[in-house]
């Protein structure tokens, strides 16, 4: 019972934060905060993300859900953060903003691969959320260049 309030907690704790930062008129904190709270949000409940992930990401992403527990897998086969590939993060990682509109931004997130493995870099395209300044993530581009909401949305299963 207590480690299930502790994490309970933390995972609490960590979309505050993720929803606070969501808050900043700077895409980049946004994405920095997301990366530190949301690194799972292709794989989590889309009740822990809807603060954070456009609705019609969260709509993707509620459908893989429902996908993945009536069939064991579905339309993504891998973590986009690291693509196709096996592997891992490494340090230092980069956030840029390579543009930014009124209401939209896309900030890239460069990271040297782990043991020697080459740079990748990833894609946040962010939308300003429609009842506030909040940034949410729109789309995905992962480190091979694939849209996660065109990945999510591909037909089949």
């Amino acid at each position: 019972m207590r480690r299930w309030l502790i994490a309970m907690l933390m995972t609490t704790a960590g979309m505050t934060d993720a929803a606070a930062q969501s808050c900043t008129p700077y895409p980049e904190t946004f994405a920095q905060g997301f990366y530190r709270s949301s690194y799972s949000f292709f794989n989590e409940s889309p009740d822990q993300v809807s603060a954070v992930v456009s609705p019609a990401l969260l709509g993707k992403l509620q459908t893989e859900r429902d996908c993945v527990v009536k069939h064991g897998h579905c339309h993504l086969q891998y973590d986009p953060w690291l693509g196709a590939q096996d592997g891992s993060i490494g340090s230092p990682l980069q956030f840029q903003r390579e543009s930014q509109d009124t209401h939209s931004a896309v900030v890239v997130m460069s990271y040297p691969g782990a043991a020697g493995a080459p740079a990748k870099s990833v894609k946040l395209k962010l939308r300003k959320a429609a009842d506030s300044t909040c940034w949410q993530l729109d789309d995905f581009i992962t480190p091979t260049g694939e849209s996660l909401a065109a990945i999510l949305g591909a037909s089949g299963k």
